[in-house]
């Protein structure tokens, strides 16, 4: 690939991560005119779109989805190429952008990445919160953590950890609706749910002898964000699921009908194969396999 080319996907890929060209511009250090003329020589070069644009917003065209995911992987490999043959005294070096269900996100996880950041000057980590399952590829991330399997063959899936949630609500919403003793009570009491399609109606928990149940669930406060859904747990508005960390850690909550757990929800971190050979993101990785194994091995202790 010519020089030129690749710096035009590097533009091409600034411009989708910062919202505009004038943003890019600002990022890469270039004029605005300079951006857009690599951008318009790259378009004109595949004779396709690849931004709808108008004067208050962007968007990508098909082709411009199908492309950027492929430009992460070329930046990608020049940059691992180029690092290879520099020795950086430094240590670790570069961007990581990483993707987090909002429950990752409190200072209690993110703090090990603290450490990291300090230990090496030149690193960058980049967060977006995410809840729902995304390809890292398509969405211009390194990684994802993420719960479950990928599909997607391209793709590596490193196990974290696995966790236990259990049932929990508040002491204020206990006090007013009154605390559950089997199972069959949650009938009678409002249940968070994860919003989906077709709408969860049960939930399947184990007791402590390993029998399965299935309980009907009914609710009234339904959201596809796990940060406002625990931030509604914690707000009084009905039972649900919760990670033991979360219980162990926010005074408002409690657990209830301590006999039952789900089953465990192994978290992965999914990035795609080139990872494996990057030092940067291999050592993120790491950090929160350490942050999120020892927070779940200790909730679980104290409960």
């Amino acid at each position: 690939m010519k020089l030129e080319s690749l710096e035009e996907l590097r533009v091409f890929a600034q411009i989708v991560e910062s919202g505009s060209l004038v943003a890019a511009a600002r990022a890469l250090g270039l004029p605005p005119n300079t951006v857009s003329r690599r951008l318009a020589s790259l378009e004109a070069r595949l004779e396709l779109p690849l931004l709808h644009r108008t004067t208050r917003s962007q968007s990508l065209s098909e082709a411009g989805r199908t492309l950027l995911g492929r430009a992460r992987r070329i930046l990608d490999e020049a940059e691992l190429a180029e690092g290879a043959l520099r020795c950086d005294a430094e240590g670790l070096v570069g961007l990581v952008r990483v993707g987090l269900g909002s429950p990752l996100t409190r200072p209690d996880m993110l703090s090990c990445l603290a450490a990291l950041l300090e230990a090496h000057p030149r690193l960058q980590i980049q967060v977006r919160v995410t809840d729902l399952p995304v390809n890292p590829i398509a969405a211009g991330l390194d990684v994802v953590v993420v719960g479950g399997l990928p599909n997607e063959q391209n793709l590596i899936a490193r196990k974290l950890v696995e966790v236990r949630p259990v049932l929990a609500a508040s002491e204020g919403y206990l006090a007013r609706r009154g605390v559950p003793q089997r199972l069959e009570d949650l009938e009678h009491h409002d249940v968070l749910r994860f919003l989906m399609d077709p709408p969860l109606t049960s939930w399947v928990l184990y007791d402590d002898e390993g029998e399965q149940h299935v309980v009907p669930i009914e609710g009234r406060f339904e959201t596809d964000d796990g940060r406002a859904l625990m931030d509604g747990l914690i707000a009084g508005l009905g039972i649900g699921i919760a990670s033991p960390r979360l219980v162990r850690a926010t005074p408002a909550l409690r657990r209830v009908l301590p006999r039952y757990t789900m089953t465990g929800v192994p978290l992965y971190a999914i990035y795609p194969a080139s990872g494996q050979r990057s030092a940067r993101l291999q050592a993120v990785v790491e950090a929160l396999q350490r942050a999120v194994t020892a927070a779940d091995e200790v909730a679980l202790a104290e409960l």
